[in-house]
């Protein structure tokens, strides 16, 4: 890679860094976890970063990576097909043994939600992610992208209001 590509991509890792860090820790609720899980993207990144195509934006395209490496660190993990998991199944967890917060109650009805919805809204709002970034991510149309986010968050309501 040449110099103007390095450079290029240390910038890019100084302004998506912490946001693929905290994707990783809900993924996997460990902080030396996250931080191989989150090495390991920008390592899969920097092998391919010349090959990006500019199809949709870098920071979908890194996500998808992050989110690939995610599943693999899953199916090592376990052997299993398992898909994955959000960091509000442990925060209801915890939550869940000292009731009463508004936000543990918020924790707890977030992780009664279906994984895909948990998912879109945790990319959209903890991660700060477009409609058109989480689809390219997650290689599903926008609309779907929006469907999911608009059920999640009706469900939200429900369940908080009970």
């Amino acid at each position: 890679m040449e110099t103007d590509g390095q450079d290029e991509f240390v910038r890019f890792w100084n302004q998506t860094c912490d946001k693929v860090r905290a994707y990783m820790f809900c993924a996997c609720s460990n902080v030396s976890d996250a931080e191989d899980l989150t090495q390991e993207c920008y390592i899969r990144a920097l092998r391919n970063w010349e090959a990006f195509d500019g199809a949709g934006s870098r920071q979908a395209w890194l996500f998808a990576i992050a989110r690939n490496a995610q599943v693999d660190w899953f199916r090592k993990r376990t052997r299993e097909s398992r898909v994955l998991r959000s960091c509000v199944d442990d925060r209801a967890e915890a939550a869940s043994e000292s009731a009463g917060d508004d936000h543990e109650a918020v924790w707890r009805s977030i992780a009664r939600l279906s994984a895909d919805q948990r998912e879109v809204i945790h990319l959209r709002f903890a991660v700060g992610l477009s409609y058109a970034e989480i689809a390219a991510m997650l290689d599903v149309p926008v609309g779907t992208i929006r469907s999911r986010l608009h059920r999640g968050l009706e469900t939200l309501r429900e369940l908080i209001e009970e």
